[in-house]
């Protein structure tokens, strides 16, 4: 029985350092206890659905008969998980919306480049490839491709850490969970689409939209665009 109240003392003062230790390093999770974990980290949708971006341009290109459209979008999203979840979240719109055997989506950073033929390369933060029916489409073995390059953009726009690809699996698993499905903002709706001229092809910028990610070179005519 002697020992009991010493006992008693020393788990006492165990759990008062343990406090002080947990107001000293773990202030975030009691703050996210009391305050939200919402409020901390931002709205649930915004981690699993992307966040908000605005249309650049988007354009069709015609080759061997089919009808390939890509969308240029922009996002000051400095995560890299934020934008790949983005530009999956706008391929499914504009697939929804849109009739094409083949949709890609380059989501660039706020600060980017504003000339299209600018927009490829390290100016691209996220790339999503989507095809119902990807045996037609040279160098696509599934209907999805997503990739991405991990880290904070530079000052100007442009991206410089690990590319990384997506396996159809975590793709399955984002896009199931996502709450929001919304297309991005689009500053010249309103103002319809434009002809462009054709033949510049592939030419003028983004990824090729099978997997290999080069120009799609002889073959592809631009039939349309919208935006800048």
């Amino acid at each position: 029985m002697k020992f009991l109240p010493t006992s008693s003392r020393l788990s006492r003062k165990l759990l008062i350092i343990l406090a002080g230790v947990t107001v000293l390093t773990g202030a975030s999770g009691a703050a996210a206890i009391l305050v939200g974990r919402d409020v901390l980290l931002g709205p649930v949708v915004d981690r699993l659905s992307g966040v908000a971006c605005t249309t650049v341009t988007t354009v069709r290109l015609e080759r061997d008969g089919q009808q390939w459209l890509r969308k240029y979008v922009r996002s000051d999203a400095r995560d890299g998980e934020a934008r790949i979840k983005t530009a999956l979240r706008v391929a499914g719109a504009v697939s929804n919306n849109e009739e094409a055997d083949l949709y890609q989506v380059i989501l660039l950073d706020a600060a980017g480049p504003v000339n299209r033929a600018d927009m490829r390369g390290r100016a691209i933060g996220a790339e999503v490839l989507f095809a119902r029916d990807p045996s037609i489409i040279p160098g696509m073995t599934a209907p999805f491709v997503a990739r991405y390059t991990d880290g904070k953009p530079a000052e100007n726009g442009e991206f410089y850490g690990e590319r990384k690809e997506l396996s159809l699996d975590e793709i399955k698993a984002i896009v199931t969970a996502m709450q929001e499905r919304e297309d991005c903002i689009d500053p010249n709706a309103a103002e319809g689409t434009v002809t462009a001229k054709s033949g510049h092809g592939e030419e003028e910028g983004g990824h090729e939209a099978p997997a290999e990610g080069h120009a799609a070179g002889e073959g592809s005519r631009e039939v349309a665009a919208s935006g800048h």
